[in-house]
Formats: C-alpha cells, structure tokens, sequence
C-alpha cells in the first residue's frame, strides 16, 4: 500500500533560516550544473534578503511530511523592477509575483505546489527568470505562463518576464 504524502504550504520562520539557506546553496550548484552559472550569483539569495522576505511575510516554505522540500518568494502588490518592461504584460489587473522558489535535493514538485497555492490567491500571476535557466523556462512555458517581455532586476540584469493569467476572481488570500 502506498502512503499518501502530507504537504503543508506556511510562512517561513527564522528558525527555518539555516535549510531555507542550505537549499538556496543546494539552487546555486544546480543551477550552474545545468548552465545557467550567472543567475544567482554572490551568494544570492542572501541570509539578509531571507530575513527580510521573513519579516514581510513573503516567504514561504513546503513542507512535505513535516520536512521542508522547498522555498519560494510571494507577494501581491506592485513589484518594482516590473514597472518598466521591454514588451506588455497581458493586462493591468492585480497581481502576485512568485521569485525565489527553490527545491531541497530530493523534493519532487516543489513548483506545481508554489503554484497551485499562488494561483489560489485569486491574482494574476508575474514570474521571471535568466534566460539561461532552462529547467524553469520549460515549467514556466508549460504551466501557461506567457512571454510578455524583458524586465531588469535591481542589479542591472534583464529577465525574461511572463505572466499567468488567473480565472479565480475572488482573491482569497
């Protein structure tokens, strides 16, 4: 008989600081395997920006079986390094911006969970990534998302930028 896996979507705490750290390291090696080395970069994401998306109540960790297997950045409201894009956004409706979002080594959809909880939100949905990141290119592309343009991050860099466009009308969160 096969056991059915709990999974559970709630706010960071910062006594989840050290495994939501060791995953972003866990993000980092990952990331240059599969050739995309330049997206974050520096220690990227920092125990500071952590703290920080923590004392906001945007960070948010999936536990699966009462482990943590992911980690991922929300927030509604107007994202600034979306003000200005290279292309259009699909609409100017209310949105949430899903950045950050980074699995433990052996977790196994991490991203459709971020997802499922975002889009529950009611909210469009904005997401972007490095063009070198093929990996979530593809979950991007094949989850509905569509091209919409460039946006550049705070540091400088360009992202390719895409929107979802929710079906809920009532946010719920």
């Amino acid at each position: 008989m096969e056991q059915k896996s709990h999974t559970v979507v709630r706010y960071t705490t910062l006594d989840d600081l050290d495994k939501v750290l060791s995953i972003y390291d866990y993000a980092r090696h990952r990331m240059k395997e599969s050739g995309n080395p330049n997206q974050w970069i520096d220690g990227y994401p920092s125990k500071e920006i952590v703290t920080e998306d923590i004392n906001r109540r945007s960070s948010l960790v999936i536990e699966i079986n009462g482990e943590i297997a992911g980690v991922f950045t929300f927030f509604i409201g107007e994202d600034p390094t979306y003000n200005k894009i290279y292309g259009e956004w699909l609409n100017n409706k209310p949105y949430g911006t899903i950045h950050r979002i980074a699995s433990a080594p052996e977790a196994k959809g991490v991203a459709d969970i971020c997802l499922d909880y975002c889009t529950a939100s009611g909210y469009e949905i904005r997401i972007d990534t490095h063009e070198d990141n093929a990996p979530m290119l593809g979950w991007i592309r094949s989850r509905g998302f569509q091209y919409c343009g460039i946006i550049h991050c705070a540091n400088g860099t360009p992202r390719l930028a895409f929107q979802l466009q929710n079906n809920n009308i009532h946010p719920k969160l």
